[in-house]
């Protein structure tokens, strides 16, 4: 399941925007038991986070980082 999220991540690189923000959830409870707290914090530092981000908040408004 993992491998698939990873994919997801990449595809959501490869077609954002520089300028553009993506929406991403961990979905309602109780589905976030599939998707840890260090999971989730991996996926998104490879994004700049906007808005929320945090475990507890199941969702974070995300751009692509400037490198």
């Amino acid at each position: 399941m993992a491998d698939n999220r990873q994919l997801s991540v990449s595809e959501i690189k490869r077609i954002l925007k520089t300028t553009g923000q993506a929406y991403l959830s961990l979905g309602t409870y109780p589905p976030i038991g599939f998707m840890g707290k260090a999971e989730w914090e991996e996926m998104l530092k490879g994004f700049r986070v906007e808005q929320g981000g945090s475990n507890k908040e199941m969702w974070a408004l995300v751009s692509l980082k400037q490198e």
